[in-house]
């Protein structure tokens, strides 16, 4: 072991009488350790959570959309071909219709209900490959409300916000008004109103397709309208990331008239504040790494105040001072060190373990801690990113190395006269 880093090692222990140091050298290992842990946990639960509304967001929403540059789309299966043929990533694609409409319910004793709603029209044979409305009416992944079927004829499924708004359920009769006028022998009609019955209630396990969102079957959407095309077509990859979706949305465009979409650009502001949400979030925990790092400048002044004698005596038998900075450089970096290493350990257990710890905290406290109601998971989501922990771990040691470099630079500075004048 070479000179500065035993001496360091000594240093650490301390003296019996002087206690007190090797007591705030532990204090500042365990401030190390719990921001470290702190760091971890959080930017592991953030990452989950980052992951799991991802999922559902491209669940719920196609991958690509593709639409025609000059209105509808008057050949949905020629399209599908077409861009199938080219684009082999692609391996669901259903044609869809977009409409905006009023839902009315029928008379009761609280009257009529209205509300604003966006109606999408779909093919029920493929929707289910394209997106996750299928599994949205079951009860799988922690879902409470779903229930029913998918849409057939004069049919409809509704986002259970919605259904709760309107004060329906499964069976019950709802109308689709809509703006959009039809031809008939008389000529153009204003608006219309088409009568369909409730056949599934959907837990998109996302409030804005929960509050807005209902489905129905092309031929309906159809009447709805009064325009024969549709919209688009929507598709489902082989691989969702957004280098992908790209790709295949820049080869569309490039060798077809059509207009691509990818999910990232529809829901491009939330995943921007999520970013910025998780950047703030390590700003801000750093500060827990940065007190411990105080800590640690603290109890290297009080070492080197305490050690004044044996500085001028190892000054004198002829350490350098750079000996004597790389020595207490060394006694805080093995501070710093320790409580990262045991920091990384603990952190990265605790966040695999989250479930559990959080379950037995509400079970001590009789408090919900993780509602699955209202975070719509069965468990808290964590997702432990190695390059983060790397991250986490430079950081911690970087701010332990600045904080040695004043308590360092002063011993090193201390003239050995001074310090063995009076013994």
């Amino acid at each position: 072991m070479r000179f500065e880093a035993y001496v360091a090692m000594r240093y650490l222990r301390g003296k019996r009488k002087t206690r007190f140091v090797s007591l705030i050298t532990i204090i500042s290992i365990a401030g190390v350790t719990v921001g470290v842990m702190a760091l971890i946990v959080v930017m592991s639960v953030m990452t989950g959570f980052d992951r799991e509304l991802t999922a559902a967001i491209i669940g719920n929403r196609a991958h690509l959309f593709i639409e025609d540059r000059y209105g509808a789309m008057a050949n949905p299966e020629k399209v599908i071909a077409e861009i199938t043929r080219l684009c082999p990533e692609i391996t669901a694609a259903s044609p869809v219709i977009q409409v905006e409409a009023l839902i009315r319910t029928e008379s009761s004793e609280d009257g009529e209900r209205y509300k604003g709603a966006y109606i999408l029209g779909i093919d029920p044979a493929r929707e289910s490959d394209v997106t996750s409305l299928g599994e949205n009416l079951t009860t799988a992944r922690g879902r409470v409300y779903g229930e029913g079927r998918l849409p057939r004829d004069k049919e409809i499924v509704l986002g259970y916000l919605l259904a709760e708004t309107l004060g329906v359920g499964v069976g019950d009769a709802v109308a689709i008004i809509t703006p959009k006028g039809k031809v008939g022998p008389f000529g153009r009609r204003a608006g219309q109103e088409v009568w369909v019955t409730v056949c599934g209630i959907s837990q998109a396990q996302m409030s804005e397709f929960d509050t807005i969102y209902g489905y129905v079957d092309l031929g309906t959407a159809k009447l709805l309208t009064a325009v024969d095309g549709v919209d688009g077509v929507h598709c489902r990859l082989s691989d969702a990331s957004i280098e992908t979706a790209n790709r295949v949305k820049e080869r569309v465009q490039r060798f077809t008239a059509l207009h691509c979409t990818t999910w990232y650009e529809n829901q491009r502001p939330f995943f921007e504040a999520l970013k910025q949400e998780k950047v703030a979030m390590f700003i801000i925990l750093v500060f827990i790494i940065l007190v411990a790092a105080f800590n640690i400048t603290s109890t290297l002044i009080m070492v080197v105040m305490e050690k004044r004698r044996d500085i001028g005596i190892l000054r004198t038998i002829g350490a350098s001072s750079a000996s004597i900075l790389i020595l207490f450089v060394l006694e805080g970096l093995y501070v710093g060190l320790s409580g990262t290493a045991i920091g990384v350990v603990a952190g990265t257990l605790l966040a695999y373990n989250i479930t559990p710890v959080a379950e037995f905290l509400a079970w001590m406290l009789h408090i919900d801690l993780f509602n699955s109601q209202i975070y719509y998971f069965d468990h808290i989501p964590v997702a432990v990113v190695w390059s983060d922990i790397l991250w986490i771990t430079l950081c911690a040691v970087a701010l332990t190395f600045v904080s040695t470099l004043y308590p360092a630079w002063s011993a090193a500075r201390l003239n050995p006269v001074d310090a063995l004048r009076y013994e």
